[in-house]
């Protein structure tokens, strides 16, 4: 009984010791935090708009100019084509210069003219509804079918506008309008002036008289235009 005795009591003793290590090696472990995402506070990158870039377009526009001197008779329908290249500002402001050429039933004009146009909907890299105003001056000439046979020929200030809508096709644009285009004309021309000679019974030929033909031609415009950006 002595000797058993003995034997639990060195067990008790071993079974100690093994605690303590236990105890003092826990002392070393530092437990890790776990980080939820929560935590983490995300880098916001900025975000790249276009609404300050500037970009390069032009475009191609034909189309019918309608209207008339004097209407009782007929309503004449003749051509009209210009080309635009310029800049857009931003999302819908267009800035640009443009040449042209536009026939009436007497006149030919070369108009060059500053060209801007503002999207009232949507936007450049959208389908928009836009208004375009054109401001110059034209160059003009007699029709080849007229025989006026004027002598001095001048053109004048060009002024048009118009609505139309855009239609976005990758980097094409396609669009129809329609406005109003005023434009003025000069030219003078000279006839003989004749007076009777009783005595001889004949006319005679006098001094030539000058006359200026001022015109201002007002007519309607219907276009089609094809560009690029």
């Amino acid at each position: 009984m002595k000797g058993l005795g003995i034997f639990i009591l060195m067990v008790s003793v071993t079974v100690m010791a093994l605690a303590q290590d236990f105890d003092s090696d826990s002392i070393y472990y530092t437990p890790i935090e776990k980080f939820s995402n929560h935590n983490l506070k995300e880098e916001k990158l900025p975000v790249v708009t276009d609404q300050n870039k500037v970009s390069y377009f032009f475009f191609i526009q034909s189309g019918a100019l309608v209207g008339c001197k004097d209407c009782t008779f007929k309503r004449e329908i003749s051509f009209s084509t210009s080309t635009v290249h310029g800049i857009t500002l931003g999302n819908k402001l267009r800035i640009g210069a443009g040449i042209g050429v536009d026939t009436y039933q007497n006149w030919q004009t070369l108009p060059i003219f500053g060209s801007i146009s503002w999207d009232l909907f949507g936007n450049k890299n959208k389908n928009a509804l836009f208004i375009q105003f054109n401001y110059g001056w034209a160059k003009a000439r007699e029709n080849k079918y007229t025989f006026a046979n004027y002598q001095e020929i001048d053109g004048g200030s060009m002024i048009s506008t118009q609505v139309g809508y855009r239609i976005r096709y990758h980097d094409l644009r396609i669009a129809l309008g329609v406005g109003s285009k005023y434009q003025k004309v000069s030219a003078s021309y000279q006839y003989p002036s004749y007076y009777y000679d009783y005595i001889n019974n004949r006319s005679i030929e006098g001094d030539l008289n000058t006359v200026t033909l001022r015109e201002s031609l007002k007519r309607l415009s219907l276009m089609m235009t094809i560009g690029w950006k």
